[in-house]
């Protein structure tokens, strides 16, 4: 009632009489009438009563309740963002658990799922670098979203979204924590599923995902399978075969290059903690399905970009980019793999190759030749690589000094070699300094030694 009278005093500027109030006050009463008191109003009463009807009014319904309700907001719940989710029960308690199933015929950017089920356990093995044959159809390919980057024990895994090849699908199955009470659940979950397939893919899983998940299996007093389960990082060989070529061997950057897939409203990596927190605190789940929509993605190019490398290695493959084969010589060397190697490196030369690509092809390839004992094609690379300063050419250098003193036993020959390498190397500072270093203690070595022989072969000939 006070806050009403003080509102009046200050509209009409209370004198000692109630009754003197201008025609432009009233105006301001008729509207005052209508908003507290509706269809109540009434205009014939004096000035007086209508006042005192008005501090009635309001003193049995304060006005500052009367012009701004209360508003409750309405929270978005799960399964109002999610189709098709289910509770899952066991022993340990209870998680949420949704499927999407996508024909095997389905296209993921240019490539069709059906490769799954093609791609040859051999290409893998030597794609893995393990020698283990791998069959995509019985794989579980694996990808986590956390509560945060770092790490440790405070860090956990709150979403699992697992691909796997099932009745001609592509299933993506992902196993969800509505807060910290369901992780036991989920992990048992989780376990349950890695028993039914043969072997795991993730990408850079066994820096991350892999072990973050054996640490919420101690803390949630479980064992997990991980440790006895081949495990393939697709992380490594997609960096060896396209670190050389693009700037960012990432999983959204190599899916937009490789598979021509733009993800359109995907959200950003780094904002997933905050929203799953979000949920935790206010229950609102509005923000929750990008989640989802971005770790099935993840799952669907980890799978896609699996197949497209395997197909970089298939024979009767040939790179429309010269810098693939050099990647794929590299890969190939690594494998032991020495004649398609020697093939890779041979066509990146020939196809205009450029650069520290380059020397580093001719040098690998120098390398083959020379354990083939094929010389003539070994000093020829070696050669060419001395025309311009850098690393692969005091190497060369070193190569060609050591072939003329053990094979061909032409000191001299020898002697310029290590010469020419000690001048490349104090005038190129562009040079790694323990580089330059180990370089030059080893050619003054040789060189010295090579002095001592050419200095005991002139006292033999006098």
């Amino acid at each position: 009632m006070g806050e009403t009278k003080t509102r009046l005093n200050r509209l009409f500027r209370k004198t000692n009489s109630l009754s003197t109030i201008k025609p432009s006050k009233l105006d301001s009463l008729d509207e005052m009438e209508r908003e507290i008191l509706g269809d109540d109003a009434n205009q014939d009463l004096s000035v007086k009563e209508r006042l005192e009807r008005l501090v009635a009014a309001t003193a049995e319904k304060p006005l500052s309740k009367q012009r701004h309700p209360p508003e409750t907001p309405s929270l978005t719940t799960l399964d109002h963002v999610l189709d098709g989710g289910l509770d899952i029960e066991n022993d340990c308690g209870i998680y949420f658990q949704i499927d999407r199933s996508y024909p095997l015929h389905h296209h993921h950017g240019s490539l069709s799922l059906r490769r799954l089920t093609e791609v040859s356990g051999e290409t893998l093995s030597i794609l893995t670098g393990s020698g283990n044959e791998i069959d995509l159809g019985r794989t579980l390919f694996l990808d986590t979203e956390t509560t945060g980057l770092a790490g440790g024990s405070g860090t956990c895994a709150f979403l699992v979204g697992l691909g796997f090849v099932k009745d001609s699908q592509f299933i993506v199955r992902q196993l969800f924590m509505r807060d910290y009470d369901e992780e036991a659940a989920m992990l048992t979950g989780l376990t349950g599923l890695l028993q039914c397939y043969d072997s795991l893919v993730t990408y850079n899983g066994k820096t991350f995902d892999i072990p973050l998940l054996e640490s919420r299996f101690i803390l949630a007093r479980q064992n997990s399978n991980f440790e006895n389960f081949p495990h393939f990082d697709m992380l490594h060989p997609a960096r060896s075969l396209w670190k050389a070529r693009f700037s960012s061997c990432r999983l959204s950057e190599l899916e937009y290059v490789l598979l021509g897939l733009e993800r359109e409203g995907d959200v950003p990596g780094h904002l997933i903690p905050d929203l799953y927190f979000n949920f935790l605190r206010n229950g609102d789940a509005r923000r929750i399905a990008s989640i989802f929509t971005h770790n099935r993605y993840d799952i669907l190019s980890l799978a896609a970009l699996t197949v497209a490398a395997a197909d970089m290695l298939e024979e009767g493959h040939e790179p429309q980019n010269p810098i693939d084969d050099y990647s794929l010589g590299k890969l190939f060397e690594k494998s032991e793999q020495a004649e398609r190697s020697m093939k890779h490196f041979s066509r990146a030369l020939a196809s205009g190759l450029s650069g520290s690509a380059r020397r580093q092809s001719l040098h690998d390839l120098a390398e083959h030749h020379k354990r083939r004992g094929e010389w003539n094609e070994a000093t020829q690379m070696w050669e060419e690589l001395t025309t311009e300063p850098s690393m692969e050419g005091v190497q060369a250098l070193a190569e060609l000094a050591k072939y003329q003193e053990h094979h061909c036993h032409n000191f001299e020959d020898a002697f310029r070699c290590s010469k020419r390498a000690l001048k490349m190397i104090e005038e190129t500072y562009t040079l790694p300094l323990k580089f330059r270093e180990r370089c030059q203690k080893a050619f003054l070595h040789r060189q010295r030694r090579l002095e001592r022989r050419l200095a005991s072969a002139k006292r033999k000939t006098v």
